[in-house]
C-alpha cells in the first residue's frame, strides 16, 4: 500500500474518531443521571467507568458501519491502480430463461430444498439461453474496473448478515453474472467474526442456507477481501497497522476527555 493511500485511510477514520468524540462530549455528552433512572439498581452497582464505555461503544459500533468499510475499500482499490465507486448502480440486460433460474435457485434455497454451489449455480444459468430479455437494475457496495478493463462487483455487508440481504446480494451477483459474463462477483465481509481463519458457521450460520461460505469462490471474508481489493497479500495486515496507529492517537483522548482518565 503506497504512501498516498495509507494517508487517506488515516485521514477518513481520524474524521470519523473525531465525529464520535465530538458527539459524546460535546453534542450528546454522557449524563449519570439518565444510567440512574434507566437502570437505578445497576447504576448503584457498576463503576460509572463501565456505562459510559458502554455507551462510547455503541456509539462507535453504530459510527464504523458498513459505510466505512465500503469508504476504505474505495481508497484501498484506487491506491491499486483501478477505478472505484461506491452504492454502483448497474443497468444490465439478461434473457427471461435466465432470471427465472436465477430466482428459481434462490426461492429453492430459501426453503432448504436445495444446497448452495456458486460454480454450479453459475454454469446453469448461463446454460439458458432465448430471445425474450428483461432490463434490470442491481445495485453494489463497491464497483472496481482494474487498469486491464476487467469489471468486479462487490456486495459488502455486515459480519452478520440475515437472509434477506444474503438473498437481495446473491440475487444481484446472479443478475450481474448472468448479462455480463465475464464480470467477477462477490459477496464480501470486512472481518471474520469467528476470528481470522476460523470457522465462519461458528459465528452465524444464516447466510448457508445461499451460499457455501467455506467453498463457493464468490465468498470472501476478512484477509481474502481485502487482499483481493488491494491486490496484495499484505493489505489486510497493512490496513490493521494503520488502525492500529490511529488507535494509538485516539485512545488517550477518549480516555482523557470522556472516560475522564488520566
Amino acid at each position: 500500500m503506497n504512501i498516498k493511500t495509507r494517508e487517506e485511510v488515516k485521514k477518513l477514520l481520524s474524521e470519523i474518531m473525531d465525529r464520535i468524540i465530538k458527539n459524546r462530549t460535546v453534542t450528546k455528552p454522557f449524563k449519570a443521571e439518565e444510567i440512574e433512572l434507566q437502570n437505578p439498581f445497576g447504576f448503584r452497582l457498576v463503576p460509572m467507568e463501565i456505562w459510559k464505555g458502554a455507551k462510547f461503544e455503541r456509539s462507535f459500533v453504530t459510527s464504523l458501519g458498513q459505510g466505512v468499510y465500503e469508504k476504505v475499500a474505495k481508497i484501498v482499490a484506487e491506491g491499486a491502480g483501478a477505478i472505484a465507486m461506491n452504492q454502483y448502480v448497474q443497468k444490465i440486460t439478461i434473457n427471461t430463461w435466465r432470471k427465472e433460474k436465477i430466482d428459481e435457485i434462490l426461492s429453492s434455497q430459501r426453503k432448504s430444498q436445495r444446497n448452495p454451489n456458486w460454480n454450479e449455480e453459475v454454469k446453469e444459468v448461463l446454460s439458458l439461453n432465448n430471445t425474450k430479455y428483461e432490463d434490470l437494475e442491481v445495485r453494489f457496495d463497491l464497483y472496481i474496473k482494474r487498469s486491464n478493463g476487467k469489471e468486479e462487483f462487490y456486495s459488502i455487508k455486515t459480519v452478520k448478515p440475515n437472509l434477506d440481504q444474503t438473498e437481495i446480494a446473491k440475487r444481484d451477483m446472479l443478475y450481474t453474472k448472468a448479462g455480463k459474463e465475464l464480470s467477477e462477483t462477490y459477496f464480501a465481509l470486512p472481518f471474520n467474526p469467528a476470528g481470522e481463519g476460523g470457522n465462519y458457521r461458528k459465528a452465524h450460520g444464516i447466510p448457508y442456507k445461499l451460499f457455501n461460505m467455506s467453498e463457493d469462490a464468490s465468498i470472501l471474508i476478512g484477509a481474502a477481501f481485502w487482499n483481493k481489493i488491494g491486490e496484495s497479500e499484505n493489505t489486510y495486515s497493512e490496513l490493521l497497522e494503520i488502525f492500529a496507529e490511529v488507535g494509538c492517537v485516539y485512545s488517550p483522548k477518549i480516555r482523557k476527555d470522556y472516560l475522564g482518565l488520566e
